[in-house]
């Protein structure tokens, strides 16, 4: 057997005998195949391993290298496909094994892993390899810790301190800086009665700690020694963890120290004023806040709020440069705080339970107070984001406070998702006292923040606030106000006055420097400036300035290493210098006074210095709070790529990706799959990539992605992962009804696809092979052997979704049979499917197709119960896109009734829906039904219009059923007309269609439609 141990000193060996005569090259060849796992092109192993050579000898290199391999370990152990070369299973490799078996229950990674990935191997003058191999061996020393810490655990939790003390002494053996071990063992000690040898790790750690790294042991780490010396902590104790000191104490605010005067403005608090009455007479509007850096937005709104009646509910949040590609994060902050949580999740809030479900969605700590609320419903992703949209909407109006004024900081910084609900809320409470104020950059502004302005001034709700820089008049003013010394104003007020610009901010920083300091640039003088500060201060800096958001007292005392003391002292100091200030109303957490200070601080930090900092911020977030790990994914993945962890980072950002798609932020999740795969390229995010761009309806793209991830498969000849990329593209062809490119696509998985192993997508494809049939027009019953076989085998595995979708789409092949007693039967099998999954989208369309054969059956009155069982659900539920089905089905229960006003008007209504979401499908199905309402009033001219219209539509998008139906209308018509020759046309055409069909209902209305053409033609003069 072929072995390749390469976690430590690497060693191959055949049947237990090592293998000498591997060159390193030929090493590093095997250990990047085996870590990368999929096939690896010639032209990217020559860039990584032979850069310095010249084209030709670097391929002749190559050749050599995997000749000798070849020769050394057998002809079978590399894949030589085309220009790819991949590791086969003839080769056992330590490191796959390794991570397969890290999340086990058992001890077998910890086992395998010996030492460093590949130890003491060093490869000349290929820098991108020894880039690469730094990364490796830090990912999987990453994964070991946390296997180690999973055993750890287990163990403490069955009081096994023995077994403690001997992990947390093997895992210190490879990281000796790992804190949480030497926290670990020290409490392993203390439980063993050990407490000498607890304290004396305890030392060890803060001497290695200040010798490699200048910092202080955390709070936690020194609140354990303190529990252990003061005998807290000892044989008789259990093992609870200890808990953090409680001190009481909470940062101060800006409106709580003195800041400088606020000078001038009255223009802007005048406009502000004429927003509000406005919005206080019955309308929403929006207050435009522009203005460049430090022109003092924030600081006009916080004079002018301060002002407000107290009958005026006021909300404030801000968007961060660094929470950008957040989904929800201004508003999931904003919902965090106390008093509006309480008031969501109090016994007595008027927010419904479907809404809270949603909200739990973004704030996961709800269901830790609330863990009654059921699981959240599942919908498409339309009807799903619009859903999320009306919850957060519903959990403003649960405020139950007008007028509403609700303030937004650094709008230019704002997500996508965030933007469209803005826009969303405002057209909702359209006609409320609602006031939305937005503080934003102009320069700094995207196009969709751009786009929505124009929009909103065309609707009329825009008051827009431009906060201009400050006048000489207004500039004096404050430099007087701010240099109280008449002979220091008066030397060097006017080239502050000149230098600033007008800037508020600069101004006051300026006139903050020391009279000698006369930087070129503003960035100059902010370093100056902190470079004043105690070193401890600085170090707490740092650490904010790496989280670059607003951050509490534990978080950036976490980064910091700093003792708790030591962290409030600094934070003081930094209120008191202006860098930092508190968030009025939030209890020990902070920002900076201004992003620069943060750039600035950053830009100073040493390459090593910042990557310990982001590593370690990377850390604290995970440890913050559990609950919300996931939607602060993308933060943490900002920061491990920072740190240089680009594989743990590219987990990360898969993470937030998905995370994102679960919160219907489609925007996000396609920015972070793109990061994910412009960190580490795999077939998986090419995946995600695809499916996040699939609910976006950028069909195109998705497909792109889909093809790249198959192109990965094919090249490592990769079963499952081919199927499962060709499924994905023939989903994307549902939405448009291309059946043809539906079935190209599945037929292609089903050369793949094992069905035993798989079998929820060999479901999914029978369930599309159907789909696709039933769009073609193809043989009923192939379509119904397909669906037959995906409802079997959905039912057999649980896949109740996919079991509702056959059973579905059962339903409307047994329309087009015209069996409506089976059909009715199949709708009511998916309603009672959908909602065991809590699918109201299914359920409702259900409903809508189980009325429309009840329609077609003469059953009027349940066709109505259905129907309005279908409404019902689509309000509860703000769905959307069922509309364009559901009033197309109400316009027909009119049209049997022959009430042709009627019916026009629900048909009106869907032709829009149907509009909105480009369905041509739909479209065209409304544009025979508006020749069905001109037919029965009498107005044939304008009904064979109509048909004629819905006709060509229905031959381009090569749909039978349709053109079938159309066809008899037409035929129809012209009889009529005493058009016969015409009828007999467009007849032809239908029975030709017809042919063999087991569409009895169809054939049966055609062979009617021949008969009044035959005596029409008979009663004809000759």
């Amino acid at each position: 057997m072929l072995r390749a141990h390469f976690l430590g000193r690497p060693q191959i060996s055949r049947d237990g005998r090592p293998v000498e005569s591997l060159s390193g090259k030929a090493i590093a060849l095997l250990a990047y195949l085996a870590a990368r796992r999929d096939a690896v092109t010639r032209d990217r192993l020559l860039d990584v391993l032979w850069p310095a050579s010249a084209p030709a000898a670097a391929r002749k290199n190559l050749r050599n290298t995997v000749w000798t391999l070849r020769k050394g370990l057998g002809e079978d152990v590399l894949d030589l496909a085309g220009d790819r070369l991949a590791l086969t299973s003839a080769l056992w490799v330590d490191t796959v094994e390794f991570e397969r078996a890290v999340d086990s229950p058992a001890p077998l990674s910890l086992e395998l892993y010996r030492g460093p990935f590949l130890d003491g191997l060093h490869i000349q003058d290929a820098a991108d390899f020894e880039v690469w191999l730094t990364a490796e061996r830090d990912r999987l020393l990453q994964l070991y810790l946390r296997a180690v810490a999973t055993h750890i655990h287990a163990q403490r939790v069955a009081g096994n301190w023995q077994a403690v003390v001997e992990l947390a002494q093997r895992a210190l053996g490879h990281d000796p800086l790992h804190e949480s071990l030497h926290g670990a063992l020290m409490e392993a000690y203390a439980r063993l009665g050990q407490r000498a040898e607890a304290l004396r790790q305890y030392d060890v750690l803060r001497q290695t700690l200040a010798r490699e790294l200048g910092v202080e042991p955390l709070p936690e780490t020194e609140a354990l020694r303190r529990a252990i010396y003061s005998a807290q902590v000892g044989p008789t104790k259990s093992p609870s963890p200890i808990e953090p000191l409680q001190l009481g104490r909470r940062p101060v605010t800006a409106g709580e120290r003195t800041a400088a005067p606020f000078v001038g403005r009255q223009v802007e608090r005048m406009a502000l004023d004429r927003a509000l009455r406005a919005a206080q007479a019955g309308q929403a509007r929006v207050a435009l806040l522009a203005g460049e850096m430090g022109i003092g937005k924030s600081r006009l709104w916080d004079e002018w709020s301060a002002k407000l009646d107290e009958q005026v509910l006021v909300l404030t949040t801000r968007c961060l440069d660094a929470t950008q590609a957040l989904p929800f994060y201004p508003l999931a902050e904003l919902l965090r705080r106390q008093v509006c949580l309480q008031r969501v999740v109090a016994p007595e809030s008027p927010l419904a339970p479907v809404w809270m479900v949603e909200i739990a969605r973004l704030l996961p700590e709800l269901r830790a107070l609330r863990p009654d609320l059921p699981p959240p419903a599942t919908l498409p992703p339309d009807e799903e984001r619009h859903h999320l949209f009306e919850a957060l909407a519903q959990c403003f109006l649960a405020l139950h406070r007008f007028p509403l004024v609700l303030f937004i900081d650094d709008a230019h910084w704002a997500d996508h998702t965030t933007l469209d609900w803005l826009n969303y809320w405002l057209r909702r409470v359209h006609d409320q006292p609602v006031l939305v104020v937005l503080a934003y950059r102009p320069e700094d502004a995207g196009p969709q923040l751009i786009a929505l302005i124009s929009e909103w001034t065309r609707r009329g709700i825009v008051h827009p606030v431009t906060v201009s820089r400050l006048d000489d008049a207004q500039a004096d003013q404050l430099i007087a106000a701010l240099m109280t010394d008449p002979s220091l104003r008066q030397s060097v007020g006017a080239r502050i006055r000149a230098q600033s610009g007008g800037n508020p901010y600069f101004l006051i920083e300026l006139c903050r420097a020391a009279p000698d300091e006369t930087p070129a640039e503003l960035a100059a003088l902010v370093q100056a400036r902190l470079g004043r500060l105690p070193e401890v201060t600085r170090q707490v800096l740092q650490s904010a300035a790496v989280l670059d958001s607003d951050f509490d007292l534990a978080l950036v005392r976490r980064v910091s290493g700093r003792s708790e003391r030591e962290t409030l002292d600094a934070l003081d100091q930094l209120l008191g210098a202006f860098v930092l200030v508190g968030q009025a109303g939030v209890d020990n957490r902070y920002t900076f006074a201004h992003p620069l200070v943060a750039a600035v601080v950053r830009s100073g930090l040493s390459g090593a210095r910042r990557a310990f900092l982001h590593r370690r911020a990377a850390q604290a977030l995970m440890l913050a709070n559990p609950a919300q790990t996931d939607s602060l994914a993308g933060r943490i993945a900002r920061h491990l790529a920072e740190a240089g962890e680009i594989g743990q980072a590219a987990d990360w950002f898969d993470r937030a990706a998905a995370h994102a798609l679960r919160v219907a932020a489609t925007g996000e999740s396609v920015y972070f799959a793109r990061q994910a795969l412009a960190l580490q390229p795999t077939a998986h995010r090419y995946l995600a990539l695809a499916e996040a761009l699939g609910r976006q309806g950028r069909l195109e793209e998705a497909a792109d992605a889909y093809r790249a991830a198959l192109d990965i498969y094919q090249a490592a000849h990769d079963q499952r992962g081919i199927a499962r990329a060709c499924l994905g593209l023939a989903a994307g062809f549902l939405p448009t009804g291309q059946g043809r490119e539906i079935a190209h696509w599945v037929e292609k998985s089903l050369q793949y696809l094992d069905a035993q192993a798989d079998p929820a997508a060999y479901a999914e494809a029978e369930f599309l092979l159907g789909a696709a049939e039933l769009l073609i027009g193809r043989d009923l019953m192939s379509a119904e052997r397909h669906l037959n076989e995906s409802m079997q085998v959905a039912l057999d595995n649980r896949l109740l979704q996919t079991a509702a979708r056959s059973a579905f789409e059962m339903g409307n092949l047994s329309v087009q049979r015209g069996d409506f007693t089976a059909a009715i039967a199949r709708f009511e099998e998916t309603i009672r499917l959908a909602q065991q999954t809590h699918n109201p989208f299914q359920e409702t369309i259900a409903h809508n197709n189980a009325a429309y054969a009840l329609i077609l059956a003469g059953r009027l009155q349940p066709a109505r119960e259905h129907l309005q069982a279908g409404f019902q659900l689509a309000e509860t539920f703000v769905l959307d896109s069922p509309w364009q089905w559901l009033y197309s089905t109400r316009g027909e229960l009119a049209l049997a009734e022959q009430n042709w006003d009627e019916a026009e008007e629900w048909f009106k209504r869907g032709i829009a829906e149907a509009q909105t979401r480009q369905n041509a499908r739909q479209i065209a199905n409304y544009q025979a039904n508006f020749g069905l309402v001109a037919r029965g009033r009498g107005d044939l001219a304008a009904a064979l219009e109509w048909f004629k219209s819905a006709d060509e539509a229905a031959a381009r998008l090569e749909s039978v059923p349709l053109r079938i139906h159309t066809a008899l209308w037409l035929a129809e018509l012209h009889i009529q007309r005493g058009e016969l020759s015409m009828a007999e046309s467009v007849l032809a055409r239908a029975e030709q269609f017809l042919l063999g069909s087991e569409r009895i209902m169809l054939r049966d209305w055609a062979a009617g439609v021949r008969a009044r053409l035959s005596a029409a033609l008979t009663q004809q003069p000759a």
